[in-house]
């Protein structure tokens, strides 16, 4: 049996690092040469030594800025009061990669795990705040599925307060653009990279101009990634406290002597939808190679550990035959779809040969309802699981289809995203040559 000691020893050394990385780059005026439309003339200033007069005069040449809410564009200054500048209305001699910071990026923000992925920082608009100005806590709206944060970059304009204040898992994080900039002799600005899925928000600026550039953050693909990556190396990992506890469970004869199931929650929040679409199942397909900070870690650390690993998601099934509510793991890339059903059967169809669901036995609870022992019986479709990390609201989504018996009607399901790896029995731990041998990312035994 899977003691609850050493399942908490492994939840304790999965290491979250912070979801954003930070840093301040010594730049040369040519690097802040600003140019902008300002009605039917132009104008320019060095951002490393502008006059107030010329910042007044940029704040000026802004429009407000808006925010997105529910796939809209929406202007409400008591929640956002900034200036906004499109970079069709603008141009600026700052090179993101002449100073290396898509690289920096990439090596504070990530791992071994995209050692082979780089980073590419796609320009998105300019900002002015000024006296007055704040933006109140909100999470950026991802721009493509590729796109998995924002960089801001912060010039050395003089201002007080306009602190960037980041939320993620109960922690919180301040990022105080004004005091990094003035402390440096020489001009530098500060720049933080963070996830798009953490809160943030911009609290009120006191006095000055915060000016700054938005970057959203994709990953390269293709010839252009291959031939960047001729002068990137990987970033070695940080695993060994997952890894050694992990190999101490397994050394352990008492931990699953029988095998069974790890199961991790998601730490962080991916673009997927449970549309039938093609692009939403390639998007589905290709995640695994998206994992973020601990999920990629888990992933990564498991399947050195030999073990089958996989994506799943986690329905929460009503059995119409006694009301019980019955979790099963779905492969991600068969998710329910939008199709048609039979209520008295979804179960058995669930875990048929379309969407290979396995009913969870949760260790140290009772196994699901006993209307399903002789179905579990013959297909032997039941994994006996232990929750490492809980499942999380990060990563959930809603599959929906029709759902048919006395008489056809939509229905739904709620589902969470989740990592599973499985334990072999004490002595034949591996099972990752298992799952190979049987050309499926996603077993069925216990």
């Amino acid at each position: 049996m899977a003691s609850e000691e050493t399942l908490q020893s492994l939840a304790k050394a999965i290491t979250n690092k912070p979801p954003f990385c930070t840093g301040t780059i010594p730049v040369t005026s040519e690097d802040c040469t600003l140019y902008y439309k300002q009605g039917l003339t132009s104008s320019w200033l060095d951002l490393t030594q502008p006059t107030d007069p010329q910042l007044e005069e940029l704040a000026q040449a802004c429009v407000p800025a808006t925010f997105g809410r529910d796939q809209e564009d929406v202007l409400d200054e008591s929640y956002r009061k900034a200036g906004k500048m499109d970079k069709s209305e603008f141009a600026v001699m700052f090179n993101v990669e002449k100073l290396s910071i898509d690289e920096r990026v990439r090596k504070q923000l990530f791992d071994a795990s995209h050692g082979d992925r780089v980073v590419k920082a796609e320009l998105y608009k300019l900002n002015v705040y000024g006296k007055g100005s704040f933006f109140k806590s909100h999470k950026d709206t991802p721009r493509g599925e590729k796109m998995f944060g924002s960089l801001v970059v912060v010039f050395p304009t003089p201002h007080e307060g306009g602190a960037l204040v980041l939320r993620h898992s109960d922690q919180e994080w301040k990022f105080d653009s004004a005091s990094l900039t003035r402390e440096h002799q020489t001009p530098s600005i500060a720049y933080i990279a963070f996830y798009s899925d953490v809160d943030h928000e911009v609290t009120v600026v006191e006095s000055g101009y915060r000016v700054t550039l938005t970057y959203n953050l994709f990953f390269k693909s293709g010839k252009e990634a291959s031939e960047a990556l001729a002068s990137v190396g990987p970033v070695a990992p940080d695993d060994h406290l997952l890894r050694d506890a992990l190999s101490a469970a397994l050394n352990d004869p008492t931990f699953f002597p029988k095998g069974g199931h790890l199961g991790f929650g998601l730490s962080f929040q991916y673009p997927i939808s449970g549309e039938w679409t093609r692009e939403a199942h390639r998007v589905r397909c290709e995640l695994v190679n998206n994992l973020k900070g601990s999920d990629a870690m888990i992933y990564r650390v498991s399947k050195q550990a030999s073990l089958a690993t996989s994506l799943g998601a986690v329905y929460e099934i009503q059995n119409e035959r006694d009301g019980t509510a019955v979790p099963v793991l779905v492969p991600i890339t068969r998710v329910l779809m939008n199709n048609q059903y039979n209520a008295d059967d979804f179960i058995e169809q669930i875990c048929g040969s379309t969407h290979k669901g396995l009913v969870i036995h949760e260790l140290g609870k009772v196994a699901p309802g006993r209307n399903f022992g002789n179905f579990v019986e013959k297909y032997k479709r039941m994994v006996t699981l232990a929750w490492v990390t809980p499942l999380t609201t990060y990563s959930n989504f809603v599959s929906r289809f029709t759902a048919y018996g006395n008489e056809s009607r939509s229905s739904w399901e709620y589902a969470d995203l989740c990592i599973t790896a499985r334990v072999g029995p004490y002595g034949k731990r591996g099972t990752l040559r298992d799952r190979v041998a049987s050309g499926t990312n996603h077993d069925q035994r216990t």
